[in-house]
């Protein structure tokens, strides 16, 4: 098996791995796959079958990554040849709360739909999160806006467009960056009569 460390560690943009059911003396490298940092490490499996704790750099920007290990043969693993690998979430995962409102449920009225919510990660407001609203009638894109959170985690965004009946979600979402993993999140459905 392949072990990464805490979570936490990964907030530190380093990762600690060990490879297990190694035998003695044989060398495993890792690294992440899909050209995500030039790193590589290797160690040696000591004689409980593991390798040392070896430390990897993680990708500058949040997201999901793989950490692979080399090939490793069947003499070292006791069977078959093999890759070993683990999905790695780099970064903070943040949460988005979207409602879609209007003034009025009918066009004839020209109402203004409002998207509102909260981004948090846990427990704690998002602040400062630059934002994509993509208001859509059904599949269609009617208007893309972008807004930013308040101190406190807090959107609103109105919009008062001329607009027909139907259906109508938005969708609000953000970028990866250095500090979160990407999110988008759809509302639920507000008709227009």
């Amino acid at each position: 098996p392949l072990y990464s460390s805490a979570a936490s560690d990964v907030y530190k943009r380093q990762v600690s791995v060990v490879v297990a059911r190694v035998k003695n003396g044989c060398s495993v490298s890792v690294s992440w796959s899909g050209g995500h940092g030039v790193e590589s490490v290797s160690a040696n499996a000591g004689s409980r079958g593991k390798t040392a704790v070896m430390t990897l750099a993680t990708p500058d920007t949040a997201g999901t990554y793989t950490l692979r290990t080399s090939e490793i043969s069947s003499a070292c693993s006791g069977g078959s040849a093999v890759t070993l690998s683990r999905a790695i979430t780099v970064g903070k995962v943040a949460s988005i709360v979207a409602k879609l409102s209007s003034t009025s449920g009918y066009v004839s009225k020209t109402p203004t739909v409002t998207v509102s919510g909260t981004v948090k990660s846990g427990s704690v407001a998002v602040a400062n999160k630059d934002l994509t609203i993509v208001l859509k009638r059904g599949e269609t894109v009617v208007k893309t806006v972008s807004v930013s959170t308040n101190g406190s985690g807090v959107f609103t965004k109105a919009i008062s467009d001329s607009l027909t009946a139907g259906s109508y979600t938005a969708v609000v979402s953000f970028d990866a960056d250095t500090t979160y993993t990407a999110k988008s999140k759809t509302t639920a459905v507000l008709k227009l009569r």
